[in-house]
């Protein structure tokens, strides 16, 4: 295991221990704003995770992988909100029917190449937005209102879902950079028409790549819809989620253990301050800032040390 990745593995660790130190000084830090940062930071940070494996390690370009968000999203509501389901079980749905959706569909979209097979899945955004918007068990254009959640470690939970998930994330990341599998992803990513005349079964493991994003993206839209317990159409299958997401990709470094991490931090906690500071002109501001870090990083910040 390489340095970055052990100084990684030991800020997940202290990211885990963070809300015990937060409970005991509650009354003299803003610790539910601090949880809420550091949440959304966490969530980004498994969304950027799950598309480093179809882009940074396959090659292919999901514009509309945030689809897999909605799916999950709303598959966890109305688990919840129909049928009662407590939280776990939901979230485990959100990731099966996401990926399960992913693997019905990845023999036709992994058969599309480069600027095709992203707009392929913007178009699948769109469209799964309007059918959602206009199916009645998914409360239409309206939305759905999740149960709000009360229990065990009520003030903490969802911020140790998000660690779960973008931890799960990481370590699948990590899977993917040292098997045989990763190898035959990279193969592809290189020189597709090479990797399979040398035997590799493309179709089937951009397949798996595509499923995998899947599960995990869905897991984390699961995880959203109960934390902000109201979801429709455009919330979760907002475009603007998928820009933040391949922003910070790019940002971090593609096809890398550690960079989806940093460029999910990074980005979200610049544009904290960057709100912060600039409530008219964040959006130009923020902007600015991105175009700049893209130009001066072209490696992204894992390029930095090389």
């Amino acid at each position: 295991m390489e340095r970055s990745e052990k100084l990684l593995l030991s800020f997940f660790a202290l990211l885990l221990l963070l809300p015990f130190p937060l409970s005991l000084l509650e009354n003299s830090l803003p610790s539910g704003y601090i949880l809420r940062i550091l949440s959304s930071a966490l969530l980004l940070t498994s969304l950027v995770f799950a598309q480093n494996i179809l882009l940074g390690y396959t090659g292919y370009p999901a514009f509309g992988g945030i689809t897999f968000f909605g799916v999950g999203s709303y598959t966890a509501g109305i688990l919840s909100k129909e049928f009662g389901a407590p939280i776990l079980p939901s979230l485990l749905g959100s990731g099966i029917v996401a990926a399960l959706m992913g693997f019905a569909l990845a023999p036709v979209f992994m058969r599309l190449k480069s600027h095709y097979f992203a707009i392929a899945t913007l178009a699948l955004q769109l469209a799964m937005a309007e059918v959602v918007a206009n199916l009645e068990f998914t409360g239409g254009s309206y939305g759905i209102n999740l149960p709000i959640y009360r229990g065990f470690l009520e003030g903490y939970i969802f911020y140790l879902l998000f660690f779960a998930v973008a931890f799960f994330a990481f370590l699948l990341n990590l899977y993917v950079d040292r098997s045989v599998f990763g190898y035959a992803l990279k193969a592809i990513r290189e020189d597709e028409i090479a990797a399979e005349s040398l035997g590799v079964n493309t179709l089937l493991f951009k397949s798996v790549s595509f499923t995998l994003m899947s599960f995990v993206t869905g897991l984390a839209g699961g995880v959203y819809a109960h934390w902000i317990t109201y979801i429709d159409p455009p919330s979760v299958f907002d475009p603007v989620i998928s820009v933040k997401t391949f922003v910070a990709l790019l940002l971090g470094g593609l096809g890398t253990t550690v960079g989806p991490f940093l460029g999910a931090f990074f980005l979200e906690l610049l544009s904290e301050l960057v709100w912060s500071r600039f409530l008219e002109l964040h959006g130009i501001v923020l902007g600015a800032l991105i175009m700049l870090s893209v130009l001066l990083l072209p490696r992204g910040l894992t390029g930095v040390r090389k």
